[in-house]
C-alpha cells in the first residue's frame, strides 16, 4: 500500500515540477475529449509524449499476473453520504465509539476469475487507523448540528446533514465481510472490514494485509524535456461507462485547461496540457477536475499518469 501513496506522491511531485517551468495565464475551464488531442489545440507535443508513454508502458512484475494487484482506492462505502459525510471520509475525518480488534484473522482467499490467493489479514484495528487520519477543523459555518444531541461536539456521529467542513465520521461496530475491487486480474472480491456508520450504512475497507506493489516501470519518453504545457494527472475519481474523471495538477493562472488520453488495447494513459501567458503569477498548484471520453469501456486496463507511467487507483479515498 505504501508503494501505492509513493506514486500518487511521484505524480504530485511530477505536477509542481511542470507547473513552476511555466508563467501563469488567467483562469479558465476544462473540457472533454478522447483519443489524442487534436492539433488545432496547439498541444500536439503533449499529446506525442502521453501516446509514447503509453506505448511504452509495460507490466515487468510477475504479481501482475498472478498476485493481487489492486487497481482501485481500498475503500467503498455501503450506503449513501451526505456532502460533509464525503469530505470526511476524503479527508480522513474519523472517531470510534468502540475498541476495535487488534488481533488479525486467519488468513482470507482473493477471488479472481481465474484463480484464487490465500492472503494476510489486517486487524480491524489496523485497517481503521489507515483510513483515520485525524479530527476536523473546528465548524466555521452554521449548519444542521452532527447529532441529534445538543451538546455533542464536531468529532460526534454524523446522523443527517451538516454544514461547513467540521463534520467527522463516526463507528459503532466492525465486522469482516467482503467487497469487490479492480485488480490486474479483473475485478476480485476481497476480504473487508466493514466499519457501521450511523443510519444502517457502512464504510468498507479492504483488509488484505500485503497487496503486491504496483508495477510502475519508467516510461518516459528519452532525449527530450518534457513539454512545457505538459501538467500531471493527480489521481482518477472515477469510471462510469465511458467516462473517466481524473484530476490534473495546473498552475493557479493556467487556462485553457485541456485533457488528453491516449488509449491502448492494455492501459489508458491521462495527461493534460494548458495555455501560460507571460507575467506574474502566485507561486501554487491547484486541483482541477476533467474529464475524457473512451472509445472503449476501460474493463480489466490499468489508468497511468501520461506524463511518466505511474500507475493511478481509481476513486478518493
Amino acid at each position: 500500500m505504501s508503494l501505492l501513496r509513493a506514486g500518487r506522491l511521484a505524480a504530485v511531485v511530477g505536477a509542481v515540477v511542470v507547473v513552476a517551468l511555466s508563467a501563469c495565464a488567467s483562469p479558465g475551464g476544462a473540457g472533454d475529449g478522447g483519443g489524442l488531442a487534436p492539433p488545432e489545440n496547439d498541444h500536439q507535443a503533449v499529446a506525442e509524449w502521453a501516446a509514447e508513454v503509453a506505448d511504452a508502458w509495460s507490466p515487468t512484475d510477475d504479481s501482475w499476473q498472478r498476485g493481487y494487484v489492486p487497481l482501485q482506492q481500498p475503500t467503498t462505502v455501503d450506503g449513501t453520504l451526505v456532502e460533509a459525510e464525503k469530505r470526511a471520509l476524503a479527508a480522513g475525518w474519523w472517531q470510534s465509539t468502540v475498541a476495535l480488534p487488534t488481533t488479525r484473522p486467519a488468513p482470507g482467499t482473493v477471488l479472481f476469475r481465474d484463480g484464487s490467493l490465500r492472503m494476510p489479514l489486517l486487524s480491524a484495528a489496523e485497517a481503521y487507523r489507515q483510513m483515520d487520519l485525524g479530527d476536523p477543523p473546528p465548524c466555521t459555518e452554521p449548519g444542521v448540528p452532527p447529532s441529534a444531541d445538543p451538546s455533542a461536539g464536531p468529532d460526534s456521529a454524523v446522523s443527517g446533514p451538516a454544514g461547513g467542513d467540521c463534520v467527522g465520521l463516526s463507528t459503532s461496530a466492525a465486522s469482516l465481510t467482503t467487497m469487490e475491487i479492480r485488480t490486474s486480474r479483473g475485478v476480485a472480491t476481497v476480504p473487508a472490514w466493514r466499519f457501521e456508520i450511523s443510519g444502517a450504512r457502512a464504510v468498507l475497507r479492504a483488509a488484505v494485509a500485503d497487496p503486491a506493489p504496483v508495477p510502475s516501470p519508467a516510461a518516459t519518453p528519452p532525449n527530450r524535456a518534457v513539454p512545457p504545457d505538459m501538467v500531471s494527472t493527480q489521481d482518477v475519481t472515477s469510471v462510469e461507462g465511458l467516462t473517466l474523471r481524473y484530476r490534473l495538477g495546473v498552475g493557479a493562472c493556467d487556462r485553457d485547461i485541456t485533457p488528453i488520453v491516449a488509449e491502448r488495447p492494455d492501459v489508458v494513459a491521462v495527461t493534460g496540457a494548458v495555455t501560460h501567458d507571460s507575467g506574474a503569477c502566485t507561486d501554487q498548484l491547484l486541483i482541477e477536475p476533467v474529464s475524457v471520453t473512451l472509445t472503449e469501456p476501460l474493463g480489466d486496463r490499468p489508468v497511468i499518469d501520461g506524463l511518466n507511467g505511474t500507475v493511478l487507483p481509481i476513486g478518493v479515498p
